[in-house]
């Protein structure tokens, strides 16, 4: 039978669940990490030795799996145009 619009729909995961593949990965990559946290230590002190910058930039690499980093927003006036802004002593924002 073809889906159609205003049927209700029967089974499958719920939105944003990953796939059990998906869920495997991640858990064994999980695993993985946990397992090397020391040795990921020493590699990183050998690196930083002859190039700081490089052990900086994975540093910052790996940080993004746990801190996430923030979307951008941009912030506009009415209408979306440019915001005015009139600053001084007594100045009304119009």
């Amino acid at each position: 039978m073809k889906f159609e619009k205003g049927h209700k729909k029967i089974g499958g995961r719920k939105p944003q669940t990953p796939n059990k593949d998906t869920k495997d990965i991640r858990e064994a990559f999980k695993r993985l990490v946990e397992a090397n946290t020391d040795n990921m230590t020493d590699w990183l002190e050998r690196i930083a030795q002859t190039d700081p910058d490089k052990a900086m930039k994975i540093m910052m690499d790996m940080a993004e799996y746990n801190i996430p980093k923030l979307a951008r927003t941009e912030i506009v006036g009415e209408g979306g145009g440019p915001i005015k802004l009139k600053v001084g002593y007594g100045a009304k924002n119009d």
